[in-house]
């Protein structure tokens, strides 16, 4: 009875934990936490047809598949083809582009599910590997084209069919130079998005890669930002790891809402999340240290 009654407990004070300071009155409400069969899981993303959950399983060495609702593992992807994946993506065919950063390239794959859930398997089609250096960060866009974070070279690139069409970035803290690259995100705006830990701030830039603008400092308060998704209403949700939390930014590029802040697995909320995936109003997200993913929904 004593262990009943800490377990509820402890899953009242996580269905309590995720208020968001918002000036749109945001509030976010747990419905599910996995279990910890996860090993630094990073990013994460939806199948096009919105059935499974893909979670980059880091320190597993696998793509995970997700039931989204109840977070049950129902397949598995690229054990013995990965080394510390980091990222997910789907691209306009369907396809799932893998991060691989381990082995300095990006993984495709042939994305199966059958009838039945528990049927989900890939199979790699082939890679890219010109001008890789630890690639983090992965993303297509809507026409076609797909952008590459490269954490070890410093750099982010623009690819079509597999060739690179741009790049850019060098070492540093300079308009234009990076440090350690993670996550790379075309939004709504059809805006490439790079986060730029190192540097403890997130670069805009436009298709070509060509710098925009920057989010840093006040009011962003970024300490090492690592992935981002945008929701059909045009927000953008950052995982901001070493504060712990998840950022809101509206329309306007304006901090509106955050959850987590605090370290720690239930009081504390979040142990350094990275992933982070949205749809409608809800909301996914790696908990990434304390190896375990988390389903949300918005109020």
């Amino acid at each position: 009875m004593q262990n009943l009654f800490f377990h509820t407990a402890a899953f009242l004070i996580l269905l309590l934990a995720f208020p968001a300071n918002a000036e749109d009155g945001f509030r976010f409400t747990l419905q599910k936490a996995s279990e910890k069969k996860f090993s630094r899981p990073h990013d994460l993303v939806l199948s096009p047809d919105g059935r499974f959950l893909v979670v980059a399983d880091n320190g597993n060495d696998v793509v995970r598949v997700l039931d989204p609702e109840s977070l049950k593992v129902v397949g598995e992807i690229g054990r013995e083809d990965l080394a510390a994946p980091h990222d997910v993506a789907f691209d306009t065919e369907g396809r799932l582009l893998v991060a691989d950063t381990g082995n300095d390239r990006i993984a495709v794959y042939d994305f199966i599910a059958s009838g039945r859930k528990s049927l989900v398997r890939g199979e790699l089609l082939f890679f890219w590997e010109t001008d890789m250096g630890s690639p983090e960060g992965v993303a297509a866009a809507p026409d076609g084209r797909v952008y590459v974070a490269n954490a070890g070279l410093h750099t982010i690139l623009a690819l079509e069919n597999g060739r690179v069409v741009a790049k850019a970035g060098t070492y540093g803290s300079e308009t234009g130079g990076l440090k350690r690259p993670h996550d790379i995100h075309v939004d709504g705006k059809r805006r490439v998005i790079v986060t730029d830990p190192g540097n403890n701030r997130i670069q805009v830039l436009d298709r070509n890669l060509r710098f925009l603008k920057s989010w840093q400092g006040p009011p962003y308060n970024f300490n090492e930002p690592k992935y981002v998704t945008h929701d059909r209403d045009g927000r953008v949700y950052i995982a901001d790891e070493y504060n712990n939390r998840i950022v809101v930014l509206d329309t306007s590029d304006r901090p509106v809402a955050e959850f987590g802040g605090k370290n720690g697995a239930l009081k504390g909320l979040l142990n350094q999340p990275e992933g982070i995936v949205v749809k409608d109003r809800r909301l996914w997200v790696a908990d990434t240290y304390n190896d375990r993913i988390l389903y949300l929904k918005r109020d």
